[in-house]
């Protein structure tokens, strides 16, 4: 295993419990049809995550290795805004 992979295992694990939390509750969103800001994300990360720093980068990390692993699933919207949408797992093809 190369320290990449182990690094990112361990922000992982540390922050992968707040990131699915946060798109549950963007999938439980009607008003905003799932939509989300990566700002959005990492504030919320970084409120929910006691105990350690959290890199700016880390909940977007974890966004898309949760998504490889098949643990959640959504849209990019707008790349360049950092827009996106949480749909239902298996509605997107990687």
């Amino acid at each position: 295993m190369t320290e990449q992979t182990q690094q990112l295992n361990r922000v992982v694990a540390t922050a992968g419990e707040a990131v699915l939390d946060f798109i549950k509750a963007r999938l439980a969103d009607t008003e905003n049809n799932g939509a989300f800001t990566s700002e959005q994300l990492r504030f919320y990360v970084n409120n929910n995550v006691s105990g350690r720093f959290i890199s700016p980068s880390t909940a977007d990390r974890v966004l898309r290795d949760l998504r490889q692993k098949g643990k959640l699933d959504y849209l990019v919207l707008n790349r360049g805004k950092g827009l996106y949408r949480a749909v239902p797992i298996g509605t997107t093809k990687t």
